[in-house]
């Protein structure tokens, strides 16, 4: 600010003005020596209130404006003082400022800020929030202006993912559960993941579908052309990646798979059946026919919060669990850190590039590449150009200074990956383009020391080591088998209260229909409105119709 006053650094000082007080700390006056009020009380004035609205008040100081905007309110908001200062928090404090009884109204100091995105995803779990708008209270802002700024992002994209996540549970929730049922079935069957964990003792490689991918390939076929290639490593690939490697001449060593739609099989098409699939336990099912559960693993990715997911994981029998990650490549990454048997085992990634240039999408023969010639024709060409021009994208410059198309959801993907393993020992990029990951760049080097192999798929590697009792299958059967006829009593249970066969009346009724339907969100997290249990009819009603549904997949 240019208002200074000669006085002893940090220390606050509350300054008398015609028309009020004002604070100087730092050598700058937070509030004007005129009329300190004017500023913030003019902008809440000008404030267009909507329901449902959570307001950052970023250093308010001597609250100025904070009772006119309480005043101002509209239904379901909620203001929170936010002060990053420690000495600014304090001389508020003293000054009673935060005292105020109002359930409108949270104050945070500053060792809880950074816990503030995550209470704000809980208060949007309600349904009763639906934004972040933040206020500047004062000039005391300028001394964390960087903080405040990814404060206020940190808060606005806690709202938006849990709405983005309903959106996705409206569509897909359904799907997810049919999902998780029916591969139960399959599970007691299929290889544990657990014994692939700490086990491979070589570097392993991560391939995503991305462009990276399709400029690696060449330098590898190039670098193993006396032997088999990437022999010397444990490959790992996403889905959609594995049609590209298998016409490249490598066949992985493992295939995540996450997709709960059918579209995913053909990603499958002709590829060898005997290929390990790791598949979520709300993927598509079909996998387990064309595969064999001996050839697969499963793992759980948390798709909902909830009473019966928090008691479905407990179960002796349950896989490895993960938080949605949204992207399998991520899954991928993490679970191929898992695999190997130290920290001192590299893990390079390729094919994740959360971008792609005008008229790519994907590497070539990967299956949207292969879907895009199948759709060309003399009107329709095979690039995609539309993708690098439709709504949200925006061109970034890519780890290689070259611009890239990128979009909001893969950037979030991005600082995703950076956010939950850029730190991680050893773990390398080996992608020449696409958003940096935060990760060093180090190129694959088929030429390591390695025991000598005739046969790579007959040979003793990790991945046989880990698997060699074939068909010993899950340990677990009858404990799925009774979980599962249990879950289905209580439907049946559940069925029956809700079309009067008991002599349950009125509260009685009700009480008995919460205690079986509320637990188990997969009836109703589906629902717009299943954010929450509700007694209404009209819900009771969809639970009723969910009811059949579920009893025949059980």
């Amino acid at each position: 600010m240019a208002d200074t006053i000669n006085q002893k650094p940090c220390v606050v000082q509350k300054i008398e003005t015609p028309q009020g007080f004002s604070v100087s700390y730092k050598d700058h006056l937070l509030y004007s020596k005129y009329n300190p009020a004017k500023n913030i009380c003019s902008t809440i004035e000008k404030l267009q209130l909507l329901p449902g609205t959570i307001f950052l008040c970023c250093s308010p100081v001597l609250n100025y404006g904070l009772t006119e905007l309480l005043n101002k309110l509209s239904e379901n908001c909620l203001v929170i003082l936010c002060e990053a200062e420690k000495e600014l928090y304090d001389f508020s404090l003293n000054e009673g400022l935060f005292n105020i009884s109002d359930k409108r109204l949270i104050s945070c100091s500053p060792d809880k800020l950074n816990d503030l995105p995550l209470l704000i995803y809980n208060f949007a779990s309600s349904g009763l929030y639906k934004r972040v708008i933040r206020i500047d209270m004062s000039a005391g802002t300028q001394f964390n202006k960087e903080f405040y700024e990814k404060l206020f992002a940190a808060c606005s994209n806690s709202v938006m993912t849990f709405w983005k996540n309903r959106i996705t549970l409206t569509r897909f929730g359904r799907r997810y559960s049919k999902n998780l049922f029916t591969n139960l079935h399959y599970l007691a069957d299929s290889k544990p993941i657990s014994d692939f964990f700490a086990t491979v003792e070589k570097p392993l490689i991560v391939f995503g579908a991305g462009e990276s991918t399709q400029t690696l390939l060449p330098s590898l076929r190039a670098q193993s052309a006396k032997q088999s290639i990437l022999s010397d490593y444990y490959v790992i690939c996403a889905d959609t990646a594995l049609q590209p490697l298998l016409k490249n001449g490598i066949k992985p060593d493992g295939v995540f798979v996450e997709e709960a739609q059918s579209v995913i099989v053909k990603a499958f098409t002709g590829t060898p059946k005997d290929i390990h699939i790791f598949a979520g336990l709300s993927s598509i099912p079909n996998l387990v026919h064309r595969a064999g559960a001996e050839n697969i693993s499963y793992f759980f990715t948390e798709y909902a919060e909830g009473r019966f997911f928090d008691s479905l994981k407990s179960q002796s029998f349950m896989p490895a669990a993960n938080k949605p990650f949204g992207s399998v490549g991520l899954t991928a990454v993490y679970y191929a850190l898992k695999f190997r048997k130290n920290e001192n085992i590299p893990v390079y990634v390729t094919g994740l590039d959360f971008s792609y240039s005008i008229g790519i999408t994907h590497t070539k023969g990967a299956l949207a590449h292969i879907l895009r010639l199948i759709q060309t024709n003399r009107l329709t060409s095979p690039q995609n150009y539309a993708a690098a021009y439709g709504l949200g994208t925006e061109k970034v410059t890519g780890k290689n200074g070259q611009t890239v198309i990128t979009t909001p959801t893969l950037k979030s993907y991005a600082a995703m990956f950076k956010n939950f393993f850029a730190s991680e020992k050893n773990l390398f990029d080996a992608g020449e383009s696409g958003i940096d990951l935060g990760l060093p760049h180090a190129e694959i080097d088929c030429k390591i020391a390695a025991t000598p192999r005739n046969d790579r798929e007959t040979s003793e590697t990790e991945a046989t080591r880990h698997c060699e009792a074939e068909g010993r299958g899950n340990p677990y059967a009858k404990e799925i088998e009774t979980f599962l006829q249990n879950e289905r009593k209580a439907l049946e249970n559940l069925r029956d209260l809700l079309t009067g066969k008991t002599e349950l009346k009125d509260d009685k009724l009700l009480e008995e229909i919460r205690k079986i339907a509320e637990p188990r969100e997969y009836l109703y997290l589906h629902f717009p409105d299943g954010f929450k249990f509700s007694l209404e009819q009209s819900f009771l009603n969809r639970i009723r119709i969910e009811l059949d549904y579920f009893l025949k997949l059980i």
